[in-house]
């Protein structure tokens, strides 16, 4: 969820003399929280969404599939919520069909686990779409709903990574690491954009959909022709192979639309300077984990590659904000204690977030509010 610095203002501007709940205040104060404070209860209850998308595969096939599953399908009595994290559960079964039998990355599954994994992201993809239109035809669109949907797709851009490294057969290599910082990058700086800018304006040509509409592309092209495509010599650049040239174009293009969210929030922003300080997590999170790829005397990520884009992955999910907790010299075994602290920190931030922000909106995580 972004609560976007417009929407502080309008809180503050507007906040009379209440509580969260409307309560005048002379009421008890509110419990407190464990991420959200008194001041972010305002925020939450001020904030408004707003967004354009402005993708020709959004406005005339992925939107209308998802209004059409949300009018005919889907009960009302579904939670918006319940439809994004069975999006997310689809995506995940597919990357564990891939672990299974492509567990280093470079192996070649059967083809069937291809054509999972791209027809589970293309229901995916369907269903991020559906979950908001279920919530404003039940009424029951909040900043809640967005948390979720913000939070399945960081989680996404993590484990689709790994799933797509495999089927394009990278490897445990650095190229791996890359096609995983590429999409970070782009939803990171969507995200740093509408913070500061107060709206989420998609492109022609973004991320979500034709970013998205290219891979399920290629998970269903490799369940047809085979993986040896991508360890071919390219017919372009001969001394790279297939997908390493492909992670090239993903990582060129990924700068490409940062640069571009860049100059939009120069011209939008009020206060350019507090926007670029927003970059400094992310830039961080890279410099350190390139550090401890490129530093290790044990050569992790060569050994340990998914379980280190699954800790770095968490760390991206929740922006940044614990990324000084990277370790540059992380022996064999450390690893998983860094996946197990990150995903430890990352559960219980979530689990309170999604409380609190249920509790100041008086309402459920995945039950439908009547009336």
């Amino acid at each position: 969820m972004v609560l976007t610095r417009s929407a502080s203002a309008a809180a503050a501007a507007a906040a009379p003399a209440s509580g969260p709940t409307g309560a005048s205040s002379s009421d008890p104060k509110p419990a407190s929280y464990r991420y959200v404070t008194e001041e972010g209860v305002k925020h939450i209850l001020a904030y408004r969404y707003s967004g354009s998308d402005a993708s020709l595969l959004y406005n005339y096939a992925i939107s209308p599939l998802a209004q059409k599953l949300v009018d005919c399908v889907l009960s009302p009595q579904l939670a918006p919520n319940a439809i994004t994290i069975g999006g997310l559960s689809l995506v995940i079964l597919s990357h564990i069909c891939m672990l299974w039998y492509a567990p280093n990355m470079e192996e070649e599954a059967p083809r069937w686990v291809y054509a999972n994994a791209g027809l589970s992201l293309l229901f995916y993809q369907i269903l991020d779409v559906a979950d908001g239109k279920q919530a404003r035809k039940t009424g029951n669109s909040s900043p809640l709903g967005l948390l979720f949907d913000h939070g399945c797709d960081a989680l996404n851009v993590v484990i689709s990574a790994c799933t797509f490294a495999s089927t394009i057969m990278l490897g445990p290599t650095y190229w791996s690491l890359l096609l995983f910082l590429a999409p970070a990058m782009v939803f990171f700086m969507a995200t740093w954009e509408e913070y500061y800018t107060g709206t989420l304006a998609l492109p022609m040509v973004n991320g979500p959909n034709e970013g998205l509409f290219i891979m399920y592309s290629c998970y269903l092209g490799t369940a047809i022709a085979g993986p040896t495509f991508w360890t071919q010599p390219n017919v372009l650049i001969p001394g790279l192979q297939n997908n390493h040239v492909f992670a090239l174009i993903t990582a060129t293009s990924a700068l490409g639309q940062s640069v571009v969210a860049i100059r939009s929030l120069e011209r939008k922003a009020k206060d350019g300077a507090a926007a670029l300080l927003g970059l400094t997590p992310f830039v961080a999170l890279i410099g350190l984990s390139a550090l401890w790829v490129l530093w290790s005397p044990s050569d992790v990520f060569t050994d340990h590659p998914r379980l280190l884009i699954w800790t770095v992955g968490l760390v991206f999910a929740k922006v940044g904000r614990r990324a000084s907790g990277v370790s540059t010299h992380a022996p064999i075994g450390v690893v998983e204690l860094f996946f197990v602290i990150s995903l430890a920190a990352y559960v219980h931030m979530i689990y309170f977030v999604i409380t609190e922000l249920a509790t100041i909106l008086d309402i459920h995580v995945f039950k439908v509010k009547q009336g």
